[in-house]
């Protein structure tokens, strides 16, 4: 199997690997938000050109322990960040009680078909996320995989009459290995119906002998588990932060809906090669609008008692 990549990073068939970055402004570091890679491209060629490209260091999110390994070099630093949630398509992630009495109440409301990301499914797409629960709040920036549309797979829960009612998008980490990026679904739809898109993009992928399946990270998970290893300072912060703000990102509700698939949970990395300094946290809590969501959270605590 291939060394798997990055979350949101993908391999295609593109002859030469785009990187796509940000500066990040108060601590000076650049943030590697994205690769497309060639199919054979393996992660010490990738090592080689970050290196070339910025050679006053780096930050990679989403990385596995084993990849933030092969990315190691002395004086880099890896960060947990919390866990992502690993279906293996061999086993059954569906079979709970509870779970099959909801799939069918839910098996009625509509079908899973896969989306080709044409201009006009784009659009649909771009109104589900709108439409969605939280669509009114801050949204997330460069942590999921929404543009370029391109290396991405879509599949909608569509109703009798066409209507989206829910999607999830997937990239390929490696060979048989796909990644969720986006999981959205109509605000006041029917209970049930991401779970039943689910069960149909697992049934897909596992016709067509993929792997693995991650559900995607929920950030701060298993931060404050100190047990099976040293928690750094820097970890312990953002356990802090995550709880203080859980009003306004529901990371322990994001854990609780993919625990109910009985996944593997595998620790998330934040990889520097020239060390993560609290600026730098400031600087990605910014860029991604976790910032901007963690204040509007604190703002709507502080307002709500006075507009009931």
């Amino acid at each position: 199997m291939q060394a798997l990549l990055p979350q949101s990073w993908t391999r295609s068939g593109i002859r030469n690997p785009v990187y796509r970055s940000l500066p990040l402004p108060l601590s000076g570091a650049t943030w590697v938000t994205y690769a497309d890679l060639p199919d054979d491209y393996s992660l010490s060629r990738v090592n080689g050109d970050l290196d070339a490209l910025f050679p006053e260091g780096f930050l990679v999110r989403g990385c596995s322990e084993k990849t933030a390994g092969i990315l190691e070099q002395q004086g880099s630093v890896i960060l947990r960040t919390g866990a992502e949630a690993v279906l293996h398509l061999q086993n059954g992630h569906f079979e709970k009680k509870s779970l099959q009495k909801l799939l069918q109440q839910a098996e009625k409301k509509g079908r899973v078909v896969e989306m080709p990301l044409d201009a006009g499914n784009r659009i649909r797409l771009r109104a589900l996320q709108r439409q969605a629960r939280h669509g009114s709040r801050p949204q997330l920036s460069h942590v999921f995989r929404t543009y370029p549309f391109e290396e991405c797979r879509c599949f909608a829960l569509l109703s009798r009459t066409d209507e989206w009612l829910a999607a999830v998008t997937l990239t390929m980490r490696a060979d048989f290995v796909a990644h969720t990026e986006l999981m959205l679904k109509q605000a006041g739809s029917p209970p049930g119906i991401m779970e039943l898109l689910l069960k149909g993009v697992f049934k897909r992928l596992r016709e067509e002998g993929f792997c693995e399946w991650s559900l995607g990270e929920v950030p701060f998970y298993h931060l404050r588990e100190q047990r099976l290893r040293r928690v750094r300072v820097e970890e312990r912060m953002m356990a802090m932060t995550a709880e203080l703000c859980r009003n306004a990102y529901d990371f322990r509700g994001l854990f609780y809906f993919k625990n109910k698939f009985r996944p593997e949970w595998r620790d998330v990395y934040l990889y520097s090669r020239r060390g993560i300094s609290l600026l730098t946290l400031v600087d990605l809590a910014i860029t991604t609008r976790y910032g901007e969501l963690f204040a509007q959270g604190l703002l709507d605590a502080v307002t709500k008692p006075f507009f009931r």
